[in-house]
């Protein structure tokens, strides 16, 4: 399929480039596809049938089992073939039929179909949350999608059946549509490889978040025991997303507002939040106590709505605050590119 640069501009519409990355992926789809009610019946339907040749496996399952106990069958190989036999004579009171399994081959041919539809259903549910997510959305960049990363991305979302994780899963593909290699593979991988645990720990610790340029910070203040004492975020806490690699090693790592010969500003945010702190000129460095995360936790954190409590950005600013730094905040009201239309005035903290 070849993508319409509709406005002349580098630009395409998000569902073509869905469209043509499965395609090229995982075989010819159209438009109508995408339409969530068709997907929605389609993917039950398959599901049901699914779930129904399982049922039937279950109970075939049982039946060998109850025909086992009650004529002292067993599994025989002859004749290049796996066959269940038993006694030729039943016991007289037993009028129970003699079940006979379907040749190897056969059960094979069944278990490899029922595991590619399961994996065909997975696929069809991920882009469907995907085209969820794009169906808002204006022209995005016709950059194209590393082949690579499409082919590690769709061999992960064919394993993933938990409805919670293919709506996680479409989230990631519609944003690597919007914008290539905004998700590396490591990050894929490591995802993939994500406890329940693990991922609940991410979760509450994301929601402290605060960014800053290109990098994202869970800043302790002046009291390092304040995240610990008030939010129940704890040394282990940080030492498992360390491990895993969401958080960068290192202790005593300090965030520091650089002496400037002349005035300047730093910028914060944290969900719909921006916080403005203004340092006078030759204001000695201030150097605050952080917790860093990786560049798979910053790519990691895209998919997170991180919104800090508005008590826990007070404390933060009334860290750095002082005669030589003004803190302000405002609410966002939109991203432009890389700047930020926000409320005013400015306000105090508290």
């Amino acid at each position: 399929m070849k993508l319409n640069d509709i406005l002349g501009l580098g630009k395409v519409l998000p569902i073509d480039k869905l469209i043509d990355i499965v395609s090229n992926s995982v075989g010819r789809i159209s438009k109508p596809y995408f339409d969530k009610k068709d997907v929605d019946t389609q993917a039950y339907a398959i599901k049901k049938l699914a779930e129904a040749k399982a049922d039937e496996m279950k109970i075939m399952a049982n039946a060998i089992k109850e025909n086992f106990a009650l004529t002292g069958g067993g599994i025989e190989y002859k004749d290049d073939k796996i066959a269940l036999t038993s006694p030729k004579e039943l016991p007289a009171k037993s009028n129970e039929p003699i079940l006979i399994t379907p040749p190897i081959e056969e059960r094979v041919q069944e278990r490899i179909s029922f595991q590619e539809t399961k994996k065909q259903i997975n696929i069809e549910n991920v882009t469907a949350y995907a085209a969820e997510e794009l169906k808002n959305e204006g022209p995005v960049t016709d950059e194209p999608v590393d082949e690579d990363w499409t082919t590690r991305f769709f061999r992960i979302a064919e394993e993933v059946s938990n409805e919670e994780m293919q709506a996680l899963w479409g989230k990631i593909l519609a944003g690597e549509i919007k914008q290539p290699k905004t998700y590396s593979l490591r990050t894929l991988e490591l995802i993939r490889n994500l406890s329940k645990k693990e991922a609940d720990t991410f979760m509450k610790v994301a929601k402290f978040a605060i960014k800053s340029g290109n990098s994202n910070y869970l800043f302790k203040g002046k009291n390092e025991e304040h995240l610990s004492d008030k939010y129940k975020i704890h040394y282990g806490d940080i030492a498992l997303l360390t491990e895993i690699g969401l958080i960068q090693p290192g202790t005593f790592v300090n965030y520091q507002l650089i002496k400037n010969p002349n005035d300047s500003q730093s910028v914060f945010t944290s969900g719909n939040i921006v916080i403005i702190a203004k340092v006078k000129a030759n204001t000695p460095t201030i150097q605050m106590p952080v917790d860093v995360f990786s560049n798979s936790g910053n790519e990691l954190l895209k998919l997170v709505k991180s919104n800090a409590p508005f008590e826990y950005l007070t404390y933060f600013a009334n860290s750095i605050k002082s005669e030589l730094v003004d803190v302000k905040y405002a609410h966002i009201l939109a991203w432009e590119g890389k700047s930020i239309r926000h409320t005013q005035p400015l306000q105090d903290f508290k």
